[in-house]
């Protein structure tokens, strides 16, 4: 027999951490735009995710990498005033992240640097991720 709690047990099971809610979120934004570190830093802060700067920068950058090494993410500039579309930086991922470590974490009290240099869009395969987390 089930008690009134059992529908409920997959969903504390299901729990997300940190990093996986800001992966998720960011994937979803995604589906309807390209995402500056100002919507990055956003979400942080709406959903309560780190408790302070370092855990900040740190969940930013796991996060960051994590989708640009599983390909669901390309990062980049925005050129001209138009957010449709990413152009990406000619770098690796290793020179992309030292790059937003450079401008997030070196100049972290100078938003002005990141919040509108840093951008992020979907490619197809981030895409197909976004449409199975809308299931």
């Amino acid at each position: 027999m089930t008690g009134p709690d059992e529908p409920f047990r997959d969903r504390v099971e299901l729990q997300l951490d940190a990093d996986d809610i800001l992966r998720n979120e960011l994937l979803l934004d995604g589906t309807a735009m390209c995402i500056p570190m100002a919507q990055v830093t956003a979400i942080i802060s709406r959903e309560n995710l780190a408790d302070n700067v370092a855990a900040r920068q740190d969940l930013v950058l796991r996060t960051i990498r994590s989708l640009l090494d599983d390909g669901l993410m390309k990062i980049g500039d925005i050129l001209g005033a138009s957010d449709e579309r990413v152009v990406p930086w000619d770098l690796s991922i290793d020179a992309a992240m030292d790059r937003v470590r450079d401008l997030f974490v070196g100049h972290y009290d100078e938003p002005d640097l990141y919040d509108f240099r840093i951008w992020l869009q979907l490619n197809p395969a981030g895409e197909q991720a976004a449409r199975a987390l809308m299931g």
